[in-house]
This record gives structure tokens, sequence and C-alpha cells, in this order.
């Protein structure tokens, strides 16, 4: 028997719907434009470890069928509009990857995409810290490098390191995350 009800409850449908507002004004408060691509493509994507979804298109002029795919990301198109002019831009896009189902994973769901041209790495980290302490709720975020967070954390330079000494302290992480 088929259950007819939503898999979600209402109250995850309400904080997605909130959710969505909040990027919607954080975005909108800095003049980055909401933009809605296409979701079907005529070419799969180049990214080896993404598996993407197909269908055939048999309408007019097709009776052969054309095979077209359901976007992995929305990145391609985003960048297209980026190439012609549009200026800072956001996506919150329907998404769809073959071959992914869990507990974490299922073959379609949503993503924020976002490009920000004459921002640096400094400036998109901050936006990112402001996005998602406006969306959570939680407190500031630290900014450190690589090599600090392996200090502060691991009490290891990751830059002085042998390739030897990297594995060694990887299979101790391994080993303590295996005990948790």
């Amino acid at each position: 028997m088929t259950h007819w009800q939503p898999a979600a409850s209402m109250q995850q449908i309400r904080k997605r719907a909130e959710l969505y507002r909040l990027i919607r004004e954080f975005f909108g408060q800095r003049q980055v434009m909401e933009v809605d691509t296409p979701v079907l493509s005529a070419a799969a994507v180049s990214d080896p470890y993404l598996q993407p979804m197909q269908t055939n298109y048999t309408g007019p002029g097709q009776a052969d069928g054309l095979n077209l795919y359901l976007q992995t990301s929305p990145e391609y198109p985003m960048k297209r509009l980026l190439v012609a002019g549009s200026g800072p831009i956001y996506q919150l896009a329907r998404v769809f990857r073959n071959g992914e189902s869990g507990s974490r994973h299922n073959p379609e769901f949503s993503m924020l995409e976002w490009y920000r041209p004459g921002f640096d790495d400094h400036k998109l980290m901050d936006e990112v810290a402001a996005l998602v302490q406006l969306t959570t709720g939680c407190g500031k975020s630290a900014k450190l490098s690589y090599r600090e967070l392996f200090q502060q954390h691991l009490n290891f330079d990751p830059h002085r390191a042998t390739a030897s000494d990297l594995k060694i302290v990887a299979e101790q992480q391994l080993d303590l995350s295996a005990d948790l």
C-alpha cells in the first residue's frame, strides 16, 4: 500500500520554507540576483565522481528520442550567466545524482550555489560565515588557516611533515574515531 502523506513532517516543511526565506533575504540585501537555470541538459557532467540521471525526450522533431540529463549541479548554466555579464548570482536548485542514496544522501535534493565576481577567498569565507550564522543561529565562527587548524587540534604542523608523518597522524585519528 502506498502512503499518500508527505515523507517530511509539516514542521520540517515550515522550517525549510523559513530557511529559503532567510537565504533570499540574505542575498537580496547584498544585491545578489536569484536565477533559475534549466534542469535538463544535452550533455552529462564532466565530473567522473558524479553520476547524472538520464531521461529520453520524444516530443516534436525527436521521434527517435533525445537523451537529456538532469543537472547534478547548476554550476555550468550559472557560469554561462556570469560570462554573459550577470554579476553576482545565486540559485536554490533541485539537483539529481544517480547512485546516491542513504541516511545522508538522496538522489534528488536542493542545493544552494552562488557566485560573487570580485570576491577573494577571504570575502567569500566571511559571506559563508554570515549566511551560516543567520540560518543556523550559531555564534561567530573562527577563521583558521589549514596549518593553524592542524596545530590547534593535533599539535602538528602539516607544512613541515613528510608523507609518512601525515599517514601516521591520519591513522591515529582513524583509530580514535573508531573508539567513539
